[in-house]
């Protein structure tokens, strides 16, 4: 039984005990946190020119009744309701195309940018006022640009959209946006009257992007005993088979020989936004400082293939779902004894991933994902046997929800506030792979990382931010909770951990590169149990990063 194997099983039941970083914990301490969705690509609409205005006065008619015809999305009933307060009286023909220029508020409004209505010749001899809806359909549909292939390919995303359907606004612009998603393509899509009266073309340019782009950083976001100092590399390659394939490789490397590699490849399922998805990445760490005479060591290497589908795609609210297939291979060794541990487990987590703009006050974009994950895990001989003998019980079948929530909110002059509430939910005892973490620097920040793991948990965090130029000073408030096992033994004590901190920070962003610095003071909690010659007062995290 290793070093960090048996601490891991039974440090539960000991007062708040070191948590020397495993295989699980740290494939949880190099997770990443939900990135904002970024904005998608307008469509440029050059909608029918409008009808010339008439001015008021001339000869009247009474308004007897109202005949509508062309009206195929919309019914009688919801337009006519509109128009019924101008039954019996007298109007000009300025008054009667008001009646038809309502009409196509109410077609534009449902999401129809093409519609329009009109008069058409009539005497109204009888007073029965005839509007005729032209509700605007497609007369082409094309991709365009200078590399024919791409142009090829481009075209089948939009195969929904077909010659002769009536224009409407949700289904272009998930089209359009799918399209823009694509790695390695840019888009401009651009709706222009047609060559018959009320058809509209859709014209897409489609050219090349980037076929590569990448980041690389510094931070001192780690463990100190895995190695606290960090450096990482993640390239995109983009489009490199098909339109919208990408490649991803991503590698980390600490200062104390932990490294991770990552190979990932993902792809277009024909032209509805779903998407397929298969990676591999293996890591590899080795405990240093007053642990290094333990000399342990181990490996996590994760196989995982999945897909995704955007159920919902707009400028204003996305919701996608997505589900994964992930097999984790995990390895604890303690050399100065000899001892070996291996775990391994599958797993299944489906996520709704969302995002919503809205007007809120000074505008803001909520944000965020549910996930609900079941799978089994699988313990070697001697790991059963402490797991069944300690009352730990994680072997086997589980089932966690995890949820995700983020707001950023525009305030008053350059002021923005950005709140964060995450949780984890879990039926039974869970390995260290599966846990939920409360310190580091993306959580209670005046924690180290690895500080406060357990089965379930919460973590809030708000940040008051003024964007001052390149620059933005921020001052935060982070709390969390944390509770070590979901099904505790009758030994178990303090088997709930609270942790709070304070702080302030500064993020630069100019041209390709990323700067966030961070000072933060413990409010809540008392010393590190983690990493207990790792207690910084204030606590200092430093990242920074270069695109290109």
């Amino acid at each position: 039984m290793t070093l960090t194997g048996l601490l891991g099983l039974v440090g539960p039941q000991t007062v708040y005990a070191q948590q020397a970083p495993d295989a699980g914990r740290t494939l949880q301490q190099l997770q990443q946190p939900m990135p904002a969705p970024r904005e998608g690509r307008a469509i440029t609409i050059q909608a029918p020119a409008a009808q010339k205005n008439t001015l008021p006065g001339g000869m009247q008619v009474s308004v007897k009744s109202i005949s509508l015809s062309g009206n195929t999305v919309l019914g009688d009933e919801v337009l006519s309701d509109a128009l019924k307060q101008a039954m019996g009286q007298s109007l000009d023909l300025a008054g009667l195309r008001k009646l038809a220029d309502r009409v196509t508020e109410i077609y534009r409004e449902a999401g129809y940018p093409f519609a329009r209505a009109i008069l058409p010749p009539q005497t109204m001899a009888d007073g029965v006022l005839r509007i005729e809806v032209i509700e605007g359909r497609y007369g082409k549909v094309l991709a365009q640009g200078e590399d024919a292939a791409l142009a090829s390919q481009a075209q089948n995303f939009l195969s929904r959209l077909q010659p002769g359907e009536v224009i409407e606004s949700a289904q272009l612009e998930r089209v359009s946006l799918i399209l823009d998603d694509q790695p390695g393509v840019k888009t401009s899509p651009l709706l222009r009257p047609g060559a018959e009266v009320g058809s509209g073309d859709l014209v897409v340019g489609v050219s090349r992007g980037a076929g590569v782009n990448a980041d690389v950083g510094m931070d001192n976001h780690g463990n100190r005993l895995s190695g606290a100092a960090r450096v990482r590399a993640n390239v995109n390659i983009n489009s490199p088979f098909m339109l919208g394939d990408q490649v991803q490789i991503n590698a980390l490397l600490s200062e104390a020989r932990l490294w991770l590699a990552g190979l990932s490849y993902n792809l277009p399922v024909g032209g509805s936004g779903m998407r397929a998805n298969a990676g591999l990445s293996q890591t590899s760490y080795e405990l240093g400082k007053e642990m290094a005479s333990a000399k342990a060591n181990g490996t996590a290497r994760v196989a995982s293939a999945g897909l995704s589908y955007p159920l919902l795609r707009s400028q204003k609210s996305n919701l996608t779902l997505a589900a994964t297939y992930t097999h984790k291979k995990l390895n604890d060794n303690t050399d100065s004894t000899g001892t070996r541990d291996s775990k391994s487990s599958e797993s299944l987590p489906v996520t709704l991933q969302f995002d919503r703009r809205d007007e809120l006050g000074g505008g803001g974009i909520g944000y965020g994902s549910l996930t609900w994950t079941t799978g089994n895990l699988a313990l070697n001989e001697a790991l059963s046997a402490i797991d069944s003998k300690s009352g730990n019980n994680s072997r086997g079948r589980f089932t966690k929800l995890n949820v995700d929530l983020f707001r950023m909110q525009q305030l008053p002059g350059d002021f923005s506030l950005f709140a964060h509430l995450s949780g984890q939910w879990a039926a039974k005892n869970l390995d260290s792979s599966e846990g939920f973490g409360l310190g580091g620097a993306t959580g209670v920040r005046a924690y180290p990382s690895g500080e406060g793991s357990g089965d379930a948990g919460w973590l809030a965090q708000i940040e008051l931010r003024y964007q001052l130029g390149a620059f933005a000073p921020y001052a935060f408030v982070d709390k969390g909770s944390v509770t070590t096992d979901a099904k505790p033994s009758p030994t178990t004590v303090n088997n709930r951990r609270d942790l709070g901190g304070v702080g302030a920070g500064l993020r630069y962003q100019a041209n390709a590169w990323t700067l966030d610095g961070v000072l933060a003071w413990r409010a809540q909690g008392g010393a590190p149990q983690s990493d207990t010659r790792g207690d910084a007062k204030p606590r200092v995290w430093v990242n920074v990063g270069y695109r290109f």
